[in-house]
């Protein structure tokens, strides 16, 4: 027989057994929405990564590349007079073979910009990766290349890069330009300053003002070419110089690049 205390118990110990266990949260059933979600979150983070990624690469095609062309510019300049040397030999002992693409040229110097390059042989872009490269004879379609000092066009080119013409925009008309070559510096002032597109190649002919004079330039010109605007290549931006001075070196550097000499080669700041 049981007793009331034992009946009243019971129920009791029933309930300390239901209090004790655990109901299993509800699983929630992932919908469509969940679905669009998440995968436009795996998109937007991959987005972010290819975005700074990008932005790194462009900062290092801008700023990167001009420690390797400070280099670069440092190494020509080392081997420049060498080769001034060697080609006034071979002028003595008989005819010039030519210039070899990517060989040291000359040495440009943009007083207004306190900058200066050696200028390699050719266009090709090896030959102007870290230098300007100087148009030749198979790079003019309108007639011969000019070297500098001579009646025609003596053309350069070069990226519109940190370390090369990337503020070539600042200059003006009648700012100086000066090539050095083994014998003389020549100094021509900019008598022009255009943004074309890529196809008027007529800028690097031996006469751009008067393709009639191209059989026989009347004047010697120094022209620059680059891209336009910075970071596209959209346009070329152009100047145009004319020769007004040639000075032996026999009489020193002329006075605006006097402060520009040959071993602080690099950036020329």
């Amino acid at each position: 027989m049981v007793s009331t205390r034992e009946r009243q118990s019971r129920p009791a110990g029933r309930r300390s057994h239901a209090r004790g266990r655990r109901r299993k949260p509800p699983q929630r059933r992932h919908t469509g929405g969940d679905i669009v979600r998440g995968t436009v979150r795996v998109f937007g983070e991959l987005l972010f990564t290819a975005g700074v990624l990008m932005l790194f690469f462009a900062v290092y095609e801008v700023y990167g590349k001009q420690m390797q062309t400070d280099q670069e510019q440092q190494q020509l300049a080392q081997g420049l007079e060498e080769q001034w040397s060697q080609q006034a030999e071979a002028q003595e002992s008989g005819p010039d073979s030519g210039a070899m693409p990517g060989s040291a040229d000359s040495r440009l110097y943009i007083p207004e910009l306190g900058l200066k390059w050696v200028v390699v042989n050719g266009v090709s872009q090896e030959d102007i990766r870290y230098s300007p490269g100087h148009y030749g004879d198979d790079d003019v379609s309108g007639g011969d290349a000019a070297e500098p000092g001579e009646k025609g066009n003596y053309a350069v080119a070069g990226h519109r890069t940190p370390g090369i013409f990337w503020d070539l925009d600042q200059v003006e008309t009648g700012d100086e330009l000066v090539l050095e070559d083994a014998q003389n510096f020549y100094t021509y002032r900019i008598v022009e300053e255009r943004t074309v597109t890529p196809d008027h190649v007529e800028v690097v002919d031996p006469d751009p003002f008067n393709p009639e004079n191209n059989d026989d330039p009347r004047r010697a010109l120094l022209t620059i070419t680059t891209c336009a605007p910075k970071l596209n290549n959209t346009h070329r931006l152009i100047v145009h110089a004319e020769l007004t001075d040639t000075r032996s070196k026999d009489q020193g550097m002329p006075d605006n690049i006097a402060d520009m000499a040959p071993q602080d080669q690099g950036q020329g700041e």
